[in-house]
C-alpha cells in the first residue's frame, strides 16, 4: 500500500500543472509572467526572418495585436498587485533562452526590451 501512495505521489509531482499561456488565467505574477513568454514565442514565430523593411510593408501591428494583449496583461497586473519591477525581475530569467528564437533583427528588437531588465 505504501508503494501505491508513493507511486501516485510522484507521478502526481511529475505532472505539474498546466503552462499558464493566457495572462487573464494567470493567478500569481510568475505564471503572468509565463503567459508573457508564451505570448513572445508566437510573436517570434510571426515574426520569423523578416526583415524591418518587410515587416513594415505589411500591416505591421495588426497580425500581432491580437497576440500581444496589453491591455490583458496590464489589468492583470494590477488585479495580482505585480509592481514592473518585480515582473521585469521575473522576466529577466523565464525570457532566457529566448534569444535563438529571434531570427531576424525586427525580433531581436522586440526582445531587446526585456533582456534590458536583466542588466
Amino acid at each position: 500500500m505504501a508503494c501505491v501512495v508513493v507511486t501516485v505521489a510522484l507521478l502526481g509531482a511529475g505532472c505539474g500543472a498546466d503552462r499558464v499561456t493566457d495572462p487573464a488565467r494567470a493567478t500569481t505574477c510568475i505564471e503572468l509572467v509565463d503567459a508573457g513568454r508564451a505570448t513572445a514565442e508566437k510573436v517570434l514565430a510571426r515574426l520569423g526572418d523578416r526583415t524591418l523593411a518587410e515587416f513594415e510593408a505589411e500591416d505591421p501591428f495588426g497580425g500581432l495585436d491580437p497576440l500581444l494583449r496589453p491591455d490583458v496583461f496590464a489589468s492583470r497586473a494590477v488585479e495580482l498587485g505585480c509592481g514592473e519591477d518585480q515582473l521585469a525581475s521575473l522576466a529577466c530569467t523565464a525570457y532566457q533562452g529566448l534569444a535563438h528564437l529571434a531570427r531576424s533583427d525586427v525580433a531581436r528588437s522586440y526582445l531587446a526590451p526585456y533582456f534590458a531588465a536583466c542588466d
